[in-house]
Protein backbone atom coordinates (compact mmCIF):
# COMPACT_ATOMS: atom_id res chain seq x y z
CA UNK A 1 0.00 0.00 0.00
CA UNK A 2 2.70 2.18 0.65
CA UNK A 3 4.24 1.90 -2.45
CA UNK A 4 1.00 2.44 -4.23
CA UNK A 5 0.96 5.80 -2.47
CA UNK A 6 4.54 6.66 -3.04
CA UNK A 7 3.86 5.93 -6.40
CA UNK A 8 1.05 8.69 -6.89
CA UNK A 9 2.95 11.18 -5.24
CA UNK A 10 4.94 13.94 -7.93
CA UNK A 11 8.84 14.08 -7.94
CA UNK A 12 8.68 17.00 -5.29
CA UNK A 13 6.27 14.87 -2.60
CA UNK A 14 8.87 12.16 -3.45
CA UNK A 15 11.85 14.03 -2.60
CA UNK A 16 10.65 15.62 0.10
CA UNK A 17 9.10 12.12 1.47
CA UNK A 18 12.43 10.97 1.22
CA UNK A 19 14.89 13.61 3.19
CA UNK A 20 12.42 13.24 6.28
CA UNK A 21 12.84 9.51 6.24
CA UNK A 22 16.69 9.87 6.07
CA UNK A 23 16.10 12.37 9.18
CA UNK A 24 13.82 10.28 10.93
CA UNK A 25 15.84 6.83 10.39
CA UNK A 26 18.89 8.73 11.30
CA UNK A 27 18.24 10.91 14.25
CA UNK A 28 17.66 8.16 16.77
CA UNK A 29 21.00 6.25 15.30
CA UNK A 30 23.29 8.87 15.86
CA UNK A 31 21.34 10.34 19.38
CA UNK A 32 21.97 6.79 20.59
CA UNK A 33 25.54 6.44 18.83
CA UNK A 34 26.48 10.34 20.23
CA UNK A 35 24.71 8.94 23.36
CA UNK A 36 27.41 5.65 24.23
CA UNK A 37 30.10 8.20 23.40
CA UNK A 38 29.37 10.55 25.96
CA UNK A 39 28.77 8.41 28.45
CA UNK A 40 31.82 6.17 27.49
CA UNK A 41 33.92 9.10 28.08
CA UNK A 42 31.53 9.98 31.05
CA UNK A 43 32.27 6.47 32.39
CA UNK A 44 36.23 6.36 31.58
CA UNK A 45 36.52 9.71 33.38
CA UNK A 46 34.97 8.13 36.41
CA UNK A 47 37.04 5.20 36.32
CA UNK A 48 40.00 7.40 36.59
CA UNK A 49 39.07 9.56 39.18
CA UNK A 50 38.01 6.56 41.07
CA UNK A 51 41.47 4.96 40.56
CA UNK A 52 42.76 8.20 42.26
CA UNK A 53 40.71 8.62 44.94
CA UNK A 54 42.02 4.32 45.72
CA UNK A 55 45.46 5.38 44.88
CA UNK A 56 45.47 8.19 47.42
CA UNK A 57 44.07 5.92 50.45
CA UNK A 58 46.06 3.30 49.65
CA UNK A 59 49.31 5.82 50.07
CA UNK A 60 48.13 6.95 52.94
CA UNK A 61 47.31 3.67 54.69
CA UNK A 62 50.65 2.54 53.50
CA UNK A 63 52.90 5.81 54.87
CA UNK A 64 50.98 5.29 58.17
CA UNK A 65 51.88 1.06 58.34
CA UNK A 66 55.63 2.36 57.06
CA UNK A 67 57.01 5.13 58.52
CA UNK A 68 54.34 6.52 61.17
CA UNK A 69 53.33 3.34 62.88
CA UNK A 70 56.98 2.29 64.01
CA UNK A 71 57.97 6.00 64.85
CA UNK A 72 54.53 5.81 67.40
CA UNK A 73 55.93 2.62 68.21
CA UNK A 74 59.35 3.69 69.09
CA UNK A 75 58.39 6.84 70.90
CA UNK A 76 55.69 5.42 73.29
CA UNK A 77 56.65 1.54 73.78
CA UNK A 78 54.08 -0.48 74.54
CA UNK A 79 51.16 1.83 73.90
CA UNK A 80 48.08 1.24 71.05
CA UNK A 81 47.39 4.39 69.44
CA UNK A 82 44.40 3.54 67.31
CA UNK A 83 44.83 6.97 64.96
CA UNK A 84 48.32 5.76 64.12
CA UNK A 85 46.87 2.70 62.51
CA UNK A 86 46.91 2.29 58.22
CA UNK A 87 43.17 1.48 57.71
CA UNK A 88 42.15 4.13 60.15
CA UNK A 89 43.95 6.45 59.19
CA UNK A 90 42.86 6.39 55.76
CA UNK A 91 39.30 6.22 56.21
CA UNK A 92 39.78 9.42 58.00
CA UNK A 93 41.53 11.31 55.44
CA UNK A 94 39.02 9.99 53.00
CA UNK A 95 36.01 11.39 55.17
CA UNK A 96 37.75 14.71 55.56
CA UNK A 97 38.27 14.94 51.66
CA UNK A 98 35.09 14.22 50.68
CA UNK A 99 33.59 16.39 52.81
CA UNK A 100 34.73 18.89 50.07
CA UNK A 101 32.78 16.43 47.33
CA UNK A 102 29.51 15.90 48.24
CA UNK A 103 28.10 12.25 46.71
CA UNK A 104 31.75 11.00 46.93
CA UNK A 105 32.14 7.69 49.08
CA UNK A 106 35.14 5.60 50.32
CA UNK A 107 34.77 2.14 52.26
CA UNK A 108 36.85 -0.20 53.37
CA UNK A 109 34.33 -2.36 53.86
CA UNK A 110 34.89 -6.20 55.80
CA UNK A 111 32.80 -9.23 56.60
CA UNK A 112 33.89 -8.80 60.20
CA UNK A 113 34.84 -5.14 60.39
CA UNK A 114 36.16 -3.86 63.67
CA UNK A 115 34.34 -0.45 62.84
CA UNK A 116 30.49 -0.17 62.35
CA UNK A 117 31.06 2.10 59.95
CA UNK A 118 33.12 -0.35 57.57
CA UNK A 119 30.21 -3.13 57.91
CA UNK A 120 29.94 -4.45 53.99
CA UNK A 121 26.33 -4.11 52.89
CA UNK A 122 24.77 -7.04 50.59
CA UNK A 123 25.98 -5.42 47.60
CA UNK A 124 29.67 -5.10 48.97
CA UNK A 125 29.82 -8.23 50.56
CA UNK A 126 28.84 -10.27 47.60
CA UNK A 127 31.72 -8.45 45.62
CA UNK A 128 34.06 -9.21 48.65
CA UNK A 129 32.53 -13.14 48.08
CA UNK A 130 34.00 -12.90 44.52
CA UNK A 131 37.55 -11.75 45.38
CA UNK A 132 37.48 -14.89 48.05
CA UNK A 133 36.38 -17.44 45.76
CA UNK A 134 38.58 -16.13 43.13
CA UNK A 135 41.97 -14.71 43.99
CA UNK A 136 42.83 -13.90 40.56
CA UNK A 137 40.45 -11.14 40.13
CA UNK A 138 41.54 -7.87 42.22
CA UNK A 139 39.49 -5.40 40.95
CA UNK A 140 35.62 -5.24 39.90
CA UNK A 141 34.24 -1.57 38.34
CA UNK A 142 30.82 -1.04 37.59
CA UNK A 143 27.45 0.39 37.96
CA UNK A 144 25.18 0.90 41.23
CA UNK A 145 21.83 3.07 41.85
CA UNK A 146 21.47 3.89 45.79
CA UNK A 147 18.43 5.55 46.82
CA UNK A 148 20.51 8.96 46.92
CA UNK A 149 21.44 8.46 43.24
CA UNK A 150 23.03 6.31 40.58
CA UNK A 151 27.21 5.18 41.33
CA UNK A 152 30.36 4.05 39.44
CA UNK A 153 31.61 2.02 41.93
CA UNK A 154 35.52 0.85 41.57
CA UNK A 155 36.67 -2.31 44.61
CA UNK A 156 39.85 -3.38 45.13
CA UNK A 157 40.61 -6.80 47.00
CA UNK A 158 42.55 -6.59 50.39
CA UNK A 159 45.20 -8.01 51.40
CA UNK A 160 45.05 -11.37 53.67
CA UNK A 161 45.71 -11.29 57.36
CA UNK A 162 49.57 -11.74 58.47
CA UNK A 163 51.19 -12.43 61.88
CA UNK A 164 51.15 -8.93 62.35
CA UNK A 165 47.46 -8.16 61.91
CA UNK A 166 46.64 -11.23 64.24
CA UNK A 167 47.93 -8.67 67.59
CA UNK A 168 44.88 -6.86 66.85
CA UNK A 169 42.89 -9.56 65.43
CA UNK A 170 43.21 -12.88 66.93
CA UNK A 171 42.51 -13.45 70.86
CA UNK A 172 40.60 -10.23 72.64
CA UNK A 173 42.72 -11.37 75.65
CA UNK A 174 45.85 -10.48 74.26
CA UNK A 175 44.75 -7.96 71.78
CA UNK A 176 45.34 -4.50 72.61
CA UNK A 177 42.74 -3.34 75.81
CA UNK A 178 41.78 0.41 73.87
CA UNK A 179 40.66 -2.44 71.09
CA UNK A 180 38.39 -3.98 73.35
CA UNK A 181 37.18 -0.69 75.40
CA UNK A 182 36.33 0.89 72.07
CA UNK A 183 34.96 -1.37 69.89
CA UNK A 184 33.99 -4.61 72.25
CA UNK A 185 35.52 -8.45 72.05
CA UNK A 186 33.92 -9.49 69.18
CA UNK A 187 34.34 -6.90 66.42
CA UNK A 188 37.49 -8.01 64.57
CA UNK A 189 38.46 -10.66 66.21
CA UNK A 190 39.04 -14.47 66.25
CA UNK A 191 40.31 -14.37 62.91
CA UNK A 192 43.49 -16.17 61.43
CA UNK A 193 47.00 -15.58 59.14
CA UNK A 194 45.78 -15.39 55.37
CA UNK A 195 42.42 -14.80 56.15
CA UNK A 196 41.10 -12.34 53.41
CA UNK A 197 37.75 -10.45 54.82
CA UNK A 198 37.57 -6.78 53.30
CA UNK A 199 37.78 -4.85 50.38
CA UNK A 200 38.25 -1.17 49.31
CA UNK A 201 35.62 0.46 47.65
CA UNK A 202 35.23 3.91 46.33
CA UNK A 203 31.26 5.44 44.70
CA UNK A 204 31.82 8.57 42.37
CA UNK A 205 28.48 9.77 41.51
CA UNK A 206 27.54 8.93 37.72
CA UNK A 207 24.10 10.97 37.52
CA UNK A 208 25.78 14.39 36.72
CA UNK A 209 28.17 13.34 33.71
CA UNK A 210 25.48 11.31 32.29
CA UNK A 211 22.44 13.77 32.91
CA UNK A 212 25.24 16.43 30.96
CA UNK A 213 25.92 13.31 28.65
CA UNK A 214 21.71 13.63 27.93
CA UNK A 215 21.70 17.30 27.76
CA UNK A 216 24.34 17.11 25.35
CA UNK A 217 22.46 14.43 23.13
CA UNK A 218 19.28 16.82 23.90
CA UNK A 219 21.27 19.76 23.06
CA UNK A 220 22.59 17.95 19.70
CA UNK A 221 18.98 16.46 18.60
CA UNK A 222 17.77 20.31 18.42
CA UNK A 223 20.94 21.51 16.33
CA UNK A 224 20.64 18.13 14.35
CA UNK A 225 16.69 19.13 13.47
CA UNK A 226 17.25 22.59 13.07
CA UNK A 227 20.25 21.91 10.87
CA UNK A 228 18.35 19.52 8.84
CA UNK A 229 15.89 21.87 8.39
CA UNK A 230 18.01 24.48 6.96
CA UNK A 231 19.12 21.72 4.79
CA UNK A 232 15.75 20.50 3.62
CA UNK A 233 14.24 24.06 3.61
CA UNK A 234 17.55 24.93 0.96
CA UNK A 235 16.99 21.72 -1.04
CA UNK A 236 13.65 22.37 -1.01
CA UNK A 237 13.81 26.15 -2.84
CA UNK A 238 16.38 24.39 -4.72
CA UNK A 239 14.35 21.81 -6.23
CA UNK A 240 11.51 23.70 -6.04
CA UNK A 241 12.72 26.26 -8.57
CA UNK A 242 14.78 23.06 -10.47
CA UNK A 243 11.27 21.43 -10.62
CA UNK A 244 9.41 24.79 -11.79
CA UNK A 245 11.67 25.37 -14.23
CA UNK A 246 11.40 21.33 -15.37
CA UNK A 247 7.21 22.59 -15.16
CA UNK A 248 8.35 25.26 -17.09
CA UNK A 249 9.91 23.67 -19.47
CA UNK A 250 7.62 21.02 -19.78
CA UNK A 251 4.57 23.57 -20.65
CA UNK A 252 6.78 25.34 -23.05
CA UNK A 253 7.66 22.16 -25.11
CA UNK A 254 3.66 21.05 -24.76
CA UNK A 255 2.97 24.57 -26.22
CA UNK A 256 4.94 24.05 -29.00
CA UNK A 257 3.57 20.74 -29.77
CA UNK A 258 -0.02 22.52 -29.59
CA UNK A 259 0.91 24.97 -31.47
CA UNK A 260 2.69 22.86 -34.66
CA UNK A 261 -0.50 20.31 -34.45
CA UNK A 262 -2.54 23.50 -35.07
CA UNK A 263 -0.93 24.73 -37.11
CA UNK A 264 -0.29 21.21 -39.03
CA UNK A 265 -3.76 20.95 -39.05
CA UNK A 266 -4.00 24.51 -40.43
CA UNK A 267 -1.25 23.56 -43.27
CA UNK A 268 -2.78 19.97 -44.30
CA UNK A 269 -6.22 22.39 -45.03
CA UNK A 270 -4.61 24.90 -47.01
CA UNK A 271 -2.34 21.90 -48.68
CA UNK A 272 -5.78 19.63 -49.60
CA UNK A 273 -7.19 22.97 -51.31
CA UNK A 274 -4.52 23.75 -53.19
CA UNK A 275 -3.46 20.07 -54.13
CA UNK A 276 -7.12 19.11 -55.44
CA UNK A 277 -7.04 22.82 -57.32
CA UNK A 278 -3.66 21.76 -59.11
CA UNK A 279 -5.45 18.51 -59.86
CA UNK A 280 -8.18 19.80 -61.13
CA UNK A 281 -6.69 22.02 -63.15
CA UNK A 282 -3.86 19.44 -64.26
CA UNK A 283 -6.62 17.01 -65.46
CA UNK A 284 -8.56 19.32 -67.05
CA UNK A 285 -5.54 20.93 -69.10
CA UNK A 286 -3.97 17.81 -70.06
CA UNK A 287 -6.74 15.49 -70.82
CA UNK A 288 -9.62 17.49 -71.96
CA UNK A 289 -7.85 18.78 -75.31
CA UNK A 290 -6.70 15.56 -76.32
CA UNK A 291 -10.17 13.64 -75.61
CA UNK A 292 -12.22 15.89 -77.47
CA UNK A 293 -10.17 16.02 -80.47
CA UNK A 294 -10.45 11.93 -80.46
CA UNK A 295 -14.01 11.98 -79.95
CA UNK A 296 -14.69 14.91 -82.53
CA UNK A 297 -12.39 12.80 -85.08
CA UNK A 298 -14.89 9.79 -84.54
CA UNK A 299 -17.58 11.81 -84.77
CA UNK A 300 -16.27 13.03 -88.58
CA UNK A 301 -15.55 9.94 -89.46
CA UNK A 302 -18.91 7.88 -88.38
CA UNK A 303 -20.89 10.63 -90.21
CA UNK A 304 -19.22 11.34 -93.25
CA UNK A 305 -17.12 7.90 -93.93
CA UNK A 306 -18.19 4.96 -95.62
CA UNK A 307 -16.75 2.04 -93.13
CA UNK A 308 -17.49 -1.26 -92.97
CA UNK A 309 -19.97 -2.12 -89.94
CA UNK A 310 -17.23 -4.13 -87.81
CA UNK A 311 -14.55 -0.92 -87.64
CA UNK A 312 -17.61 1.51 -87.41
CA UNK A 313 -18.48 -0.66 -84.08
CA UNK A 314 -15.15 -0.59 -82.89
CA UNK A 315 -15.31 3.13 -83.52
CA UNK A 316 -18.08 3.74 -81.88
CA UNK A 317 -16.69 1.89 -78.72
CA UNK A 318 -14.01 4.22 -78.89
CA UNK A 319 -16.28 6.86 -79.42
CA UNK A 320 -17.81 5.94 -75.72
CA UNK A 321 -14.50 5.49 -74.28
CA UNK A 322 -14.05 9.03 -75.03
CA UNK A 323 -16.95 10.85 -73.67
CA UNK A 324 -16.15 8.60 -70.03
CA UNK A 325 -12.96 10.41 -70.47
CA UNK A 326 -14.57 13.51 -71.24
CA UNK A 327 -17.13 12.98 -68.20
CA UNK A 328 -14.19 12.39 -65.86
CA UNK A 329 -12.59 15.68 -67.38
CA UNK A 330 -15.96 17.22 -66.02
CA UNK A 331 -15.98 16.23 -62.91
CA UNK A 332 -12.40 17.27 -61.97
CA UNK A 333 -13.96 20.41 -63.75
CA UNK A 334 -17.05 20.27 -60.92
CA UNK A 335 -14.41 19.55 -58.16
CA UNK A 336 -12.41 22.97 -59.15
CA UNK A 337 -15.37 25.06 -59.16
CA UNK A 338 -16.94 23.88 -55.79
CA UNK A 339 -13.18 24.65 -54.49
CA UNK A 340 -13.37 27.91 -56.22
CA UNK A 341 -16.68 28.61 -54.73
CA UNK A 342 -15.01 28.43 -51.16
CA UNK A 343 -13.73 31.85 -52.16
CA UNK A 344 -17.34 33.48 -52.16
CA UNK A 345 -19.55 36.43 -50.34
CA UNK A 346 -19.87 35.46 -46.27
CA UNK A 347 -20.79 37.57 -43.86
CA UNK A 348 -17.94 38.72 -41.34
CA UNK A 349 -20.33 38.33 -38.02
CA UNK A 350 -20.95 34.95 -38.65
CA UNK A 351 -17.57 33.53 -39.14
CA UNK A 352 -16.37 35.68 -36.07
CA UNK A 353 -19.15 33.70 -34.42
CA UNK A 354 -18.40 30.52 -35.55
CA UNK A 355 -14.65 31.36 -33.97
CA UNK A 356 -15.87 32.58 -30.32
CA UNK A 357 -17.31 28.96 -28.92
CA UNK A 358 -13.55 28.11 -29.99
CA UNK A 359 -12.00 30.22 -27.39
CA UNK A 360 -14.56 31.29 -24.44
CA UNK A 361 -13.59 28.20 -22.01
CA UNK A 362 -10.36 29.24 -22.02
CA UNK A 363 -11.08 32.87 -21.78
CA UNK A 364 -13.34 31.79 -18.52
CA UNK A 365 -10.50 29.84 -17.35
CA UNK A 366 -8.23 32.89 -17.63
CA UNK A 367 -10.82 35.06 -16.08
CA UNK A 368 -10.35 37.61 -19.45
CA UNK A 369 -13.65 39.50 -20.45
CA UNK A 370 -14.88 39.26 -24.22
CA UNK A 371 -16.39 42.02 -25.31
CA UNK A 372 -18.03 41.62 -28.34
CA UNK A 373 -19.70 44.25 -31.00
CA UNK A 374 -20.77 42.84 -33.88
CA UNK A 375 -23.00 44.71 -36.42
CA UNK A 376 -25.81 45.20 -36.96
CA UNK A 377 -26.16 44.62 -40.61
CA UNK A 378 -24.33 41.74 -42.76
CA UNK A 379 -20.97 42.37 -43.50
CA UNK A 380 -20.12 40.69 -46.43
CA UNK A 381 -16.99 40.80 -48.70
CA UNK A 382 -15.15 37.79 -51.05
CA UNK A 383 -14.02 35.30 -48.12
CA UNK A 384 -12.58 31.45 -47.90
CA UNK A 385 -14.55 30.96 -44.66
CA UNK A 386 -12.16 28.04 -43.32
CA UNK A 387 -9.14 29.93 -44.00
CA UNK A 388 -10.76 32.87 -42.58
CA UNK A 389 -11.54 30.94 -39.47
CA UNK A 390 -8.46 29.90 -38.74
CA UNK A 391 -6.47 33.54 -39.36
CA UNK A 392 -9.24 35.20 -37.01
CA UNK A 393 -8.90 32.55 -34.11
CA UNK A 394 -5.01 33.10 -34.40
CA UNK A 395 -5.40 36.83 -33.69
CA UNK A 396 -7.94 36.25 -31.21
CA UNK A 397 -5.62 33.57 -29.30
CA UNK A 398 -2.50 36.07 -29.79
CA UNK A 399 -4.95 38.31 -27.62
CA UNK A 400 -5.49 36.01 -25.45
CA UNK A 401 -1.77 35.05 -24.59
CA UNK A 402 -1.29 39.01 -23.95
CA UNK A 403 -3.99 39.41 -22.16
CA UNK A 404 -3.64 39.25 -17.97
CA UNK A 405 -6.57 37.75 -15.71
CA UNK A 406 -8.75 40.12 -15.24
CA UNK A 407 -7.94 41.88 -18.29
CA UNK A 408 -10.59 42.42 -21.48
CA UNK A 409 -10.66 41.38 -25.15
CA UNK A 410 -12.62 42.95 -27.34
CA UNK A 411 -14.15 42.00 -30.86
CA UNK A 412 -15.60 44.58 -33.38
CA UNK A 413 -16.19 43.96 -36.69
CA UNK A 414 -17.42 46.65 -39.12
CA UNK A 415 -17.44 48.29 -42.57
CA UNK A 416 -17.70 51.33 -44.51
CA UNK A 417 -17.98 51.30 -48.58
CA UNK A 418 -15.31 49.42 -50.11
CA UNK A 419 -13.70 47.48 -46.95
CA UNK A 420 -14.72 45.13 -43.96
CA UNK A 421 -12.89 45.00 -40.87
CA UNK A 422 -12.04 42.69 -37.90
CA UNK A 423 -10.62 45.03 -35.00
CA UNK A 424 -9.38 42.64 -31.94
CA UNK A 425 -8.48 44.82 -29.02
CA UNK A 426 -6.72 43.47 -26.13
CA UNK A 427 -5.62 45.19 -22.41
CA UNK A 428 -2.13 43.15 -22.26
CA UNK A 429 0.94 45.44 -21.96
CA UNK A 430 1.49 45.87 -25.23
CA UNK A 431 4.40 45.51 -28.50
CA UNK A 432 7.88 47.69 -28.41
CA UNK A 433 7.17 50.05 -31.23
CA UNK A 434 10.79 48.35 -32.67
CA UNK A 435 9.17 44.82 -32.53
CA UNK A 436 6.16 45.32 -34.47
CA UNK A 437 7.06 45.38 -37.85
CA UNK A 438 9.00 41.83 -37.03
CA UNK A 439 6.05 40.05 -35.65
CA UNK A 440 5.01 38.68 -39.11
CA UNK A 441 8.39 37.28 -39.56
CA UNK A 442 8.82 33.47 -39.31
CA UNK A 443 10.01 31.99 -36.08
CA UNK A 444 9.64 35.44 -34.94
CA UNK A 445 7.46 36.19 -30.82
CA UNK A 446 8.20 38.45 -28.66
CA UNK A 447 6.35 35.37 -26.36
CA UNK A 448 8.48 33.38 -24.24
CA UNK A 449 6.74 29.88 -25.08
CA UNK A 450 5.44 30.26 -28.86
CA UNK A 451 7.58 29.34 -31.88
CA UNK A 452 6.21 32.80 -33.92
CA UNK A 453 4.74 30.77 -36.65
CA UNK A 454 1.02 31.76 -35.95
CA UNK A 455 1.23 35.74 -37.42
CA UNK A 456 3.20 34.96 -40.40
CA UNK A 457 0.44 32.49 -41.57
CA UNK A 458 -2.44 35.00 -40.67
CA UNK A 459 -0.59 37.41 -42.81
CA UNK A 460 -0.62 34.29 -45.71
CA UNK A 461 -4.27 34.08 -45.34
CA UNK A 462 -5.02 37.87 -44.92
CA UNK A 463 -3.05 37.71 -48.85
CA UNK A 464 -4.94 35.25 -50.24
CA UNK A 465 -7.94 37.57 -49.06
CA UNK A 466 -5.91 40.64 -51.23
CA UNK A 467 -6.72 41.60 -47.79
CA UNK A 468 -4.01 43.68 -45.06
CA UNK A 469 -3.49 43.31 -41.45
CA UNK A 470 -2.77 46.70 -39.22
CA UNK A 471 -1.27 46.56 -36.02
CA UNK A 472 -1.20 49.70 -33.05
CA UNK A 473 0.24 48.87 -30.17
CA UNK A 474 2.63 50.20 -27.44
CA UNK A 475 3.96 49.66 -24.36
CA UNK A 476 1.66 49.95 -21.53
CA UNK A 477 -1.52 50.80 -24.15
CA UNK A 478 -2.43 47.23 -24.77
CA UNK A 479 -2.40 46.30 -28.84
CA UNK A 480 -5.02 46.60 -31.75
CA UNK A 481 -4.84 44.45 -34.80
CA UNK A 482 -7.01 45.09 -37.96
CA UNK A 483 -7.94 42.78 -40.34
CA UNK A 484 -9.12 44.32 -43.42
CA UNK A 485 -10.62 43.17 -46.56
CA UNK A 486 -11.78 44.12 -49.89
CA UNK A 487 -15.85 43.91 -49.87
CA UNK A 488 -15.15 42.54 -53.65
CA UNK A 489 -12.51 41.98 -55.54
CA UNK A 490 -11.74 42.70 -59.85
CA UNK A 491 -12.45 40.23 -62.75
CA UNK A 492 -8.02 40.26 -62.72
CA UNK A 493 -7.86 39.36 -58.87
CA UNK A 494 -10.62 36.47 -59.46
CA UNK A 495 -8.86 35.26 -62.71
CA UNK A 496 -5.36 35.43 -60.74
CA UNK A 497 -7.02 33.48 -57.68
CA UNK A 498 -8.39 30.63 -60.24
CA UNK A 499 -5.29 30.40 -61.97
Amino acid sequence: MFKEIFKDLGPKRKFGLMLISIYVISLPIISAFTYFILKGNAVRDAYNLGRLRLSTMEAVKSYVDEELSPVLYYEMPGRFILEGIGPYAAGAVARRVFKEHPGYKYINASLNPRDSKNVADEFEAGIINTFISNSEVREWQGFRTRPEGEYYVIARAGEPLTADCLLCHSDPAVSPQELVKRFGPTAGFNMKIGQFMDAKFVYIPIDMPLAAARKVVALFIGIYTVFFAIIFLIIDVRFTGLYNTIESDKKRIEDINLELMNLNHDMESICTERTLNLIALSVADRIRNPVTAIGGTFNRILKKETISEPLKERMTNLLIEAQKLDSIVKDYETILKSRQIMFKVEDLNKITQSVLPLVEGEMKEKNIELSLKLSESPLRFVANRQLLRVAILHVIKNAMEATPPGGTITIIPASNQDYVTLSVIDTGKGIPEEDIQKIFSLFYSTKKHRMGMGLPLVKQIMDEHKGDIKVESGLGKGTTFRLIFPVRWSEQELEGKEE
